[in-house]
């Protein structure tokens, strides 16, 4: 289970860094070399290569439901946390981010898992600008996010006039005011695709709800056999990254709960790391 504790700032020396990356060659050099073996096996028939498929399948979908702690690479989340920021002394905070990826075991043919997930903690700052002429709306929305951009057609004039940049990341709408953005700024917006539109789900009438739902959102899609995520930087708190591991681990869930397929995918090993940092499994089950 994830908890949240407090850990101690690490001294970080140039023979730790050694340390971490001679620990992860030791212990993928098992894996390495059964791969190459592999490549080098003689040719099979169909039903042999289908036989050893299915074999390999059912191997990999034990392997996913073995305890996380079974793993060498295993850690508790803060301690996997303390190497990789040890990893990351001395380099850009820029390039300092935390990322999640989890292994996924599937059928050939089904679909990937895709979804979204809502971070408590947002990597970036993302401006966001809402258009209503709903004067309760603008009072509310202008209280609860005093750091965006809230307006009506005055706004809209200004963004025309060029009173207002276009330096904002995301647009909403209310449906009274569509018509006003369809024919005075289109064109300034629509190019830059910040033209809020029902295609793309970003003019509704509960544009609080749908604010909540899209500032902090970050999607998600597998690739391969795999789902792989920024979720924090390291400089966040232990409990800002573990509540975002919390939040990916929902989504993703959802997203295999939400397959149309008779045999839905199944999250195997899951590894936290670093930009420069090693691989490390941690308990995501």
């Amino acid at each position: 289970m994830l908890s949240i504790v407090a850990i101690p700032k690490v001294c970080v020396t140039i023979s730790t860094r050694r340390f971490i990356s001679h620990t992860a060659r030791k212990l993928y050099a098992d894996e390495y070399k059964s791969t190459a073996m592999s490549s080098n096996a003689p040719s099979l028939t169909k039903d042999q290569a289908k036989k050893r498929e299915l074999k390999r399948l059912a191997q990999r979908k034990a392997q996913a439901k073995r305890p996380a702690t079974t793993s060498p690479l295993y850690m508790p989340v803060t301690m996997a946390l303390r190497y990789l920021r040890a990893a990351e002394v001395g380099r850009p905070q820029s390039q300092q981010t935390i990322n999640l990826t989890t292994l996924v075991v599937g059928e050939r043919g089904t679909a990937p898992i895709s979804g979204s997930v809502s971070f408590p903690k947002t990597l970036r700052y993302v401006k966001v600008v809402v258009f209503t002429n709903d004067e309760n709306k603008l009072k509310e929305l202008r209280e609860k996010y005093p750091n965006h951009l809230i307006g009506g057609a005055d706004l809209v004039a200004k963004i025309k006039d060029g009173k207002v940049p276009v330096d904002f990341d995301k647009a909403f709408a209310t449906p009274d005011i569509v018509p006003v953005l369809q024919s005075q700024v289109a064109r300034i917006l629509g190019p830059r695709g910040v033209l809020p539109s029902v295609k793309k789900g970003t003019v509704s009438d509960d544009i609080t709800s749908l604010l909540q739902e899209s500032l902090g959102s970050m999607p998600f899609r597998q690739r391969g056999n795999s789902i792989s995520l920024g979720i924090g930087k390291c400089y966040f708190t232990d409990r800002e990254i573990l509540q975002n591991i919390i939040s990916t681990r929902a989504a993703f869930k959802t997203a295999v709960e939400n397959q149309k397929s008779k045999k839905p995918n199944i999250l195997s090993k899951t590894t936290l790391s670093s930009t420069h940092g090693p691989g490390i499994v941690i308990d995501f089950a």
